[in-house]
């Protein structure tokens, strides 16, 4: 079975972490998007599907016609597992209970609320619609309209944010009692206004101090982490990405959207504009692919397996791409291990606590 994951790049601005938002300005477009997501859709009518995922954007800020269409599509060309994970990214100023109600009954089984922070002062400099009291209420309305699986997106690391913010925010979260929590850190896009701002990263210490001190509360709370910026209660990990760390197939639909099935990887246009005209003349949006070799493929299951705290089975890896770990490699995780990085019990590699503050500089050497 596949994922499907749907773009949905419409956003109240632009800013820094929609990266190909549409703006409100163009709702209007809305419709014609729709439009188009049912066309790309066609070209994968009676795929298996396990999980569902729509994002990219806010998708709550469609209506609810339009999202009925949405739903009406995916159910009318896709096979959906009878337990399939339906989740929504949502921002609080987008939802109401009428609303909640409404993607409820239309089957959606998991919201991910971008909550970001409860800080009023950090909330104005992320320049959000919403305020600490919108983004508890927008919890409590999902509560409300019945949904048991919740994920709150929460930030950290703001420029001169205190470690008794950062636990006055962990601490709100897990007041609120939400299944799941997935952790950012405050990232400097080019061109963002941030980036225009000169506004400076914190620094790799600090980010490592308040990276541990998050996961310490999240995990002292019951809220245990299973990846390395993921946290639930036990049962409720995400499905669907869980496919994506274990090279699992997924169809993406929408501009910028990323598909993958067996080594093939493929994306399409990440303009409006030619993604519209591509759907309309009923030609694919697919921009660019490329076909990834065993070797390549072993190197990327085992860089995304030890995101994971599981870590990942070498022995099975190897069985699965039907080739073996490169000489370079088994030297590299040699190293890594040494230097406490990695830990080795029987086949199956973890990262360490260590490991996990520089995964980015140890994936970038193992692929």
């Amino acid at each position: 079975m596949s994922s499907l994951y749907i773009h949905i790049p419409f956003c109240q601005r632009k800013c820094f972490y929609c990266s190909f938002a549409v703006s409100i300005a163009q709702e209007h477009r809305f419709d014609e998007y729709v439009d188009a997501l049912e066309k790309e859709a066609a070209r994968y009518q009676g795929e298996s599907i396990a999980t569902v995922y729509l994002g990219g954007g806010t998708p709550s800020m469609l209506s609810s016609e339009q999202f009925g269409r949405l739903f009406k599509m995916i159910r009318g060309q896709f096979r959906l597992a009878k337990d399939c994970e339906i989740t929504i990214e949502a921002n609080p100023e987008n939802l109401d209970l009428d609303k909640a109600n409404f993607l409820f009954e239309a089957g959606v089984n998991r919201v991910s609320l971008g909550v970001q922070t409860l800080n009023e002062a950090h909330l104005k400099y992320l320049g959000r619609v919403h305020d600490s009291f919108k983004a508890l209420s927008a919890f409590n309305d999902l509560r409300r309209a019945g949904f048991k699986n919740i994920n709150v997106d929460l930030m950290y690391s703001f420029p001169g944010q205190s470690a008794a913010e950062i636990e006055q925010d962990v601490k709100t979260v897990l007041a609120l009692g939400s299944e799941h929590v997935s952790i950012y850190t405050l990232t400097v896009e080019e061109n963002s206004k941030f980036f225009i701002q000169k506004i400076k990263e914190q620094d790799d210490h600090d980010q490592g101090d308040q990276y541990q001190l998050v996961t310490d509360l999240l995990n002292a709370g019951g809220i245990l982490q299973y990846e390395v910026s993921n946290f639930s209660k036990p049962g409720f990990e995400s499905k669907h990405n869980i496919n994506y760390w274990l090279n699992g197939n997924y169809v993406g639909l929408g501009m910028s959207s990323h598909s993958h099935r067996d080594g093939r990887r493929s994306w399409n246009t990440s303009k409006l504009a030619d993604y519209l005209k591509k759907a309309a003349a009923g030609e694919d949006p697919e921009e660019g692919s490329e076909e990834l070799d065993p070797k390549a493929r072993l190197r990327e299951a085992l860089v995304f397996g030890l995101r994971m705290n599981r870590g990942v089975d070498l022995a099975e890896l190897e069985r699965k791409f039907s080739c073996a770990i490169e000489e370079k490699t088994e030297e590299y995780i040699a190293e890594l291990m040494s230097g406490g990085l990695l830990s080795q019990n029987k086949n199956v590699l973890m990262a360490t606590p260590e490991g996990r503050l520089v995964l980015d500089t140890i994936a970038v050497k193992l692929i």
